[in-house]
């Protein structure tokens, strides 16, 4: 029975084209992100919110038979209607299933090229468990509509799933500003995705979670079991052929098992956020990384000149393709210095340091004539760095230092942002003493070949399931 319901489900002629376009689309957005943190962009969409869709695809799937009068048969054929009811569910976790192993190439090749960071890892189990906890859901939505349309299960599993996924952004901000114990707070743990995800100890933003998980795992195991048995218990027993047969005390005890798994959750849910957080991989902490305009620091290609927009902590958030891992690449950083071009400096010392993997080479003996090969650059008024009296430079004097960028040590595909310190001393012609500048930025870099890798492995299976569908097409025309 198991079989022929799964056939069932791929018998249609396009089936496997809107499968194909589903995996077309999230191989796609995995090479998109590559750009910026895989795991920030793909990761978010890939294991968290497309596993949310099968919520509303279990509850339309459920209700379908209702919808097609299919289940008048199973109710009045010599056929178990608990086998047919079990072999449903096993059609629906068969392809979350299906779906897991579809999106596991891309994750290998991001374990392949920079190893499995502890987000990652509680990713691939998060997933799983969201599939589980949607499937169970959204097969208690499908048997509770027994209407002749599957407009209404579909639309409750799309409105359940939608407060299911809001309530993981909301909990982690209110964690942020210290009202996870609140009233809303513990309204948050009515979305198994909150209890599955404290219960795992990782986050996705915040920085603290619940130092205990006891009750956390009881109350999901509460809404994952409650909401199959629940539902089977509706289909078996208290459902007839076209309509309810439910008795009042059966019909109180549908009402009270909902109560239960919104309720419970919510009550006794673990909300004692103070515990630190891991770390979720090994990217550094970059302050100000986000800050535009107003710094110090520039990095150009070799004898060009800064840019017109100036400067980014960011240095090279403008340039693409960003500086490859693995790899050396000549670049020129300026230092845009607090002096007027009409005042003489007399003494230059500048040191520049690449940290978390990053390696910057200087040639021998470029530190040592800057004060010869000093330029100026002019500013728009009140834009320029301030002097020593408060007052913005309008032409000051900029030192270019080439430099040779070696990213190492990647933590992610794209986006792997280097911090990198410039600290100079300088002594102005007439001052008695010296001044000093201490400066930190970053540099981008990416992993060379991640962007054909993922698009490659992502093509894979939507090619094949264009090819199933191009043969089914063939055969049924």
């Amino acid at each position: 029975m198991y079989k022929e319901e799964l056939r069932a489900v791929m018998r249609g002629r396009f089936a496997w084209m809107g499968v194909a376009i589903v995996l077309l689309g999230l191989g796609g957005l995995a090479a998109v992100a590559t750009q910026d943190s895989w795991l920030d962009g793909y990761g978010t969409i890939g294991y968290f919110l497309a596993p949310v869709c099968f919520l509303p695809l279990a509850a339309g799937m459920i209700a379908s038979p209702r919808a097609n009068r299919f289940v008048e048969s199973v109710f009045t054929a010599p056929v178990d209607r608990q086998n047919w009811f079990v072999a449903k569910i096993l059609v629906i976790l068969t392809l979350a299933a299906a779906y897991y192993l579809a999106i596991a190439p891309l994750a290998a090749v991001y374990v392949a090229n920079v190893g499995m960071p502890f987000l990652l890892n509680r990713y691939l189990v998060w997933t799983p468990g969201i599939l589980l906890v949607c499937v169970a859901v959204g097969t208690l939505i499908g048997v509770l509509f027994i209407g002749r349309s599957v407009a209404p299960p579909v639309a409750t599993g799309v409105g359940v799933m939608l407060v299911y996924a809001v309530l993981v952004p909301l909990q982690e901000l209110l964690v942020t500003r210290g009202y996870g114990a609140t009233a809303t707070g513990h309204v948050a743990l009515t979305s198994p995705l909150v209890l599955l995800k404290n219960g795992l100890g990782f986050t996705l933003a915040t920085s603290a979670i619940p130092a205990s998980t006891t009750m956390t795992w009881i109350c999901l195991c509460l809404i994952v079991v409650g909401s199959f048995g629940l539902a089977a218990w509706i289909f078996l027993r208290a459902q007839g052929v076209e309509s309810w047969e439910a008795s009042p005390g059966q019909r109180m005890i549908i009402g009270l098992g909902l109560a239960a798994l919104v309720l419970i959750p919510a009550l006794f849910g673990d909300t004692n956020y103070n515990k630190d957080a891991p770390p979720q991989n090994g990217a550094p902490d970059i302050p100000g990384l986000f800050l535009r305009g107003g710094g110090t620091l520039a990095l150009v290609n070799p004898n060009e000149p800064a840019p017109t927009a100036c400067c980014d902590t960011l240095l090279n958030r403008d340039q693409w393709p960003s500086l490859p891992t693995g790899q050396a690449t000549r670049q020129d950083l300026l230092l845009f210095l607090p002096v007027d071009s009409k005042q003489r400096l007399t003494r230059l010392e500048i040191q520049v340091t690449g940290q978390s993997g990053l390696d910057v080479q200087v040639p021998p003996g470029a530190l040592s004539n800057m004060l010869q090969t000093l330029e100026t650059r002019t500013y728009p008024p009140g834009i320029g760095p301030a002097d020593a009296g408060g007052h913005h430079v309008e032409t000051g004097w900029v030192a270019r230092i080439p430099i040779s960028l070696f990213p190492n040590r990647p933590w992610d595909i794209g986006g792997i942002r280097y911090p990198i310190d410039v600290n100079a001393t300088y002594l102005v012609d007439g001052s008695p003493q010296a001044n000093t500048i201490n400066a930190r930025a970053a540099v981008e870099a990416h992993v060379p070949n991640a962007l054909a890798e993922m698009a490659g492995i992502g093509a894979v299976l939507p090619l094949l399931c264009f090819l199933a569908m191009f043969t089914r097409w063939r055969r049924t025309r």
